[in-house]
C-alpha cells in the first residue's frame, strides 16, 4: 500500500528542484531530503493550526538561508493548493547563484507569491510575518534568526540549529561535571543542549510557546533538532521572569548567549525610543 504523503510527488517544482524525476518518481539519492519535506510540512501545518494561521486569507512567511528552496518551494504548494489560501512567501539567500536557480524556477513554474532575495540573515530587515523559517543557519545564525523573528511579532518561529560553537569555548565544567566534560565529544553534546535549551527559554520569556524535539531519524540528516515557537495568547504572554536563564548560564560559566544579547539590545533601543 503506498503511504500518503503531506506533499504530492508529481508536484513540479519537485521535478525542477531534481527531487523527482518526470513521471513524479522520488530519486532514490533524494529519499532523504523527501523525507524531509514532508516532516517539515506535517510539522508546520500543525504549528498553522496551533496559530489559527488558517483562518487568514493570506500567509507572509520568511525562510532565512533557505539554499535551494526546497522546504520553501513545498510550502508554498502546501499553503495554496492544500489549504487554498494566498502565500506571500520570501526566501532569504546569501548565495547569489542559489537565488538565480531558485528565482528561475519560480519563472519557469509561472508561480505568485513567492520570491527569492540575496542577502543575510543578520542583514534582511523584517516587518510583520506571519511565520519565519531557519533551517540549518550556521552557528549563531539561528539566534539572529530567532531574534528576527520576535522582532517581527511572527505567530510562528520554526528553527533546525547546525554548528554549535558559541558557547563550548566558554563553558567552564562545575565540578559536579568536570569529570563528564573532560571528554570532548560530551563537551560539544553539552555545549548543544545548553545552546538550544538556552534557544527554547529565551522564545519562553518572550512569550512564545516553546518545543525543542527530533523531526527526523538521524539516517536522513545529523542535524536533526527542531525549535519551535508559537505566540501565546497576549494576557498569557506577560514577560516572564528570568526562568532560570541567568542562573543556568552561571552554572557553566557562559559569559553571553547571541540570542539573549539581540532580544536585550532590541529591548534597550525600544525603550529609549519611547521614553
Amino acid at each position: 500500500r503506498v503511504r500518503k504523503t503531506m506533499v504530492d510527488p508529481a508536484r513540479p517544482f519537485l521535478r525542477e528542484l531534481g527531487v523527482t524525476d518526470a513521471r513524479g518518481n522520488v530519486l532514490p539519492r533524494m529519499q532523504g531530503k523527501w523525507n524531509q519535506i514532508n516532516k517539515f510540512i506535517e510539522i508546520i501545518a500543525r504549528l498553522i493550526s496551533e496559530a489559527r494561521l488558517d483562518q487568514r486569507q493570506s500567509l507572509q512567511v520568511v525562510d532565512m538561508g533557505c539554499g535551494k528552496g526546497y522546504l520553501t518551494f513545498a510550502l508554498h504548494d502546501y499553503i495554496q493548493g492544500t489549504m487554498g489560501k494566498t502565500p506571500e512567501i520570501r526566501g532569504i539567500e546569501r548565495r547569489e547563484d542559489l537565488v538565480r536557480a531558485t528565482n528561475g524556477i519560480v519563472a519557469t513554474l509561472g508561480l505568485t507569491g513567492l520570491n527569492f532575495d540575496a542577502g543575510g540573515i543578520a542583514e534582511t530587515e523584517l516587518t510583520r510575518v506571519d511565520l519565519m523559517i531557519a533551517l540549518h543557519a550556521c552557528d549563531t545564525g539561528t539566534d539572529d534568526a530567532i531574534a528576527k523573528g520576535i522582532q517581527a511579532n511572527a505567530q510562528v518561529i520554526v528553527c533546525a540549529p547546525c554548528c554549535h560553537k558559541e558557547l563550548r569555548p566558554q563553558i567552564k565544567p562545575p565540578m559536579v561535571l568536570a569529570g563528564v566534560l573532560r571528554h570532548g565529544i560530551l563537551l560539544e553534546r553539552q555545549a548543544e543542549i545548553l545552546t538550544d535549551g538556552l534557544r527554547a527559554m529565551l522564545l519562553e520569556q518572550a512569550g512564545y510557546r516553546a518545543d525543542v524535539f527530533e523531526f527526523v531519524s538521524p539516517e536522513h540528516t545529523g542535524r536533526n533538532v527542531i525549535i519551535t515557537g508559537v505566540r501565546r495568547d497576549p494576557e498569557a504572554a506577560q514577560k516572564a521572569p528570568d526562568a532560570g536563564i541567568q542562573g543556568l548560564k552561571d552554572f557553566f560559566g557562559v559569559a553571553t548567549q547571541s540570542l539573549e544579547t539581540a532580544l536585550n539590545r532590541s529591548r534597550a533601543r525600544k525603550e529609549t525610543s519611547g521614553s
